[in-house]
């Protein structure tokens, strides 16, 4: 773990105040739950969250934030803290019920071997299936005293009620445009304009924007969907199947080919919806901006309805490939779509 990861602490959680202050207040008054939900998008910084609030109930100063200089919180910083126990499975997609029994409840009747409490972090905690809901459920409802157990999710309706009623429930919200784009340029060191790119693509979720400015496979396949949405109203058959091969290599970033996509459509929808006549305030709201002029001849050949129709066939397109449906036709028939309604 480098340095920089190693000192992170509440002030270095970028718009998400209403969430820090109620887990410092129950820091404060000794107020401990024994059992947490956090909500939120993939990189939202649920897991960093979840570190300081472990880090600061361990910590030997005892205060609602963790000093960072005890062995408690130095053994949190490297990982290898006796009593913070991170919840890992081996099948990509699945939680199972023997993942709960051997690492939650084979082990949570351990007393704690060092720090005052005895913490359980499981991220994507939706791919539990049901017999591990039901397996951590009875944990839940009556743990030891020391117990602290962390569900950090994507998606709250994945999971039973008699779960959801017995965590206290929190969730990440959008950190501002602004917010992020000051965090990208002071940190990262990008440009104002890759910075305002990436805050608008990743809708407040700055874990995300910082993810997308690093990647150099993210800027190439940003290109290459773009060599398509530039020209798509006039696209050849044949080059749709040779573009689609070049995908190949994009699979395990998809979802960001799906994003960027509609994105595309979402600021011609913008541009198409707004009744102003300065052209200059219309282009602040679209997120590529740098391609203002090639969307605004998209503009002028696609009504509303016809917008609609290829959001509704990214949609799908995304839902298809999830359930393992032909990668390339599925991508080759989005393009097709979208270019038939220009």
């Amino acid at each position: 773990m480098s340095q920089e990861q190693q000192v992170f602490g509440w002030e270095s959680v970028i718009g998400q105040n209403q969430l820090t202050d109620n887990l410092q207040n129950a820091l404060k008054f000794n107020k401990i739950s024994h059992a947490y939900m956090i909500q939120g998008e993939k990189l939202s910084g649920k897991r960093m969250i979840a570190d300081i609030f472990a880090r600061a109930l361990q910590c030997e100063s005892e205060g609602e934030r963790p000093c960072n200089q005890c062995r408690s919180c130095k053994q949190a910083m490297n990982g290898n803290h006796p009593d913070i126990i991170y919840v890992e499975h081996d099948k990509p997609n699945v939680i199972s019920v023997d993942n709960i029994r051997t690492q939650i409840n084979g082990d949570i009747a351990i007393k704690p071997y060092s720090g005052p409490h005895k913490i359980y972090i499981m991220d994507e905690a939706e791919k539990m299936n049901a017999a591990a809901q039901n397996a951590i459920l009875k944990t839940i409802e009556e743990p030891p005293e020391y117990a602290v157990i962390f569900l950090l999710t994507t998606n709250r309706g994945a999971f039973l009620d008699t779960i959801l009623s017995r965590c206290i429930l929190l969730a990440t919200r959008p950190v501002p445009g602004t917010a992020v784009e000051k965090y990208l340029v002071e940190k990262c060191s990008v440009s104002k304009e890759e910075a305002e790119f990436a805050a608008g693509f990743s809708l407040g979720n700055i874990g995300k924007a910082e993810a997308i400015v690093s990647s150099e496979e993210f800027q190439d396949l940003k290109e290459l969907t773009l060599s398509i949405l530039r020209y798509i109203h006039e696209i050849e058959s044949y080059e749709i199947a040779d573009k689609v091969k070049e995908y190949k290599k994009y699979k395990n970033r998809i979802e960001d080919f799906f994003d960027i996509f509609l994105m595309w459509f979402r600021d011609i929808m913008l541009l198409k919806a707004d009744n102003s006549v300065n052209a200059e305030a219309a282009k602040k709201k679209i997120i590529f901006k740098n391609e203002y002029a090639y969307l605004k001849k998209q503009v002028d050949k696609l009504d509303l309805e016809a917008i609609d129709y290829v959001i509704g066939k990214i949609h799908r397109a995304r839902v298809r490939i999830k359930s393992n449906v032909n990668f390339d036709a599925t991508l080759e028939l989005l393009i097709v779509e979208a270019r038939r309604e220009f």
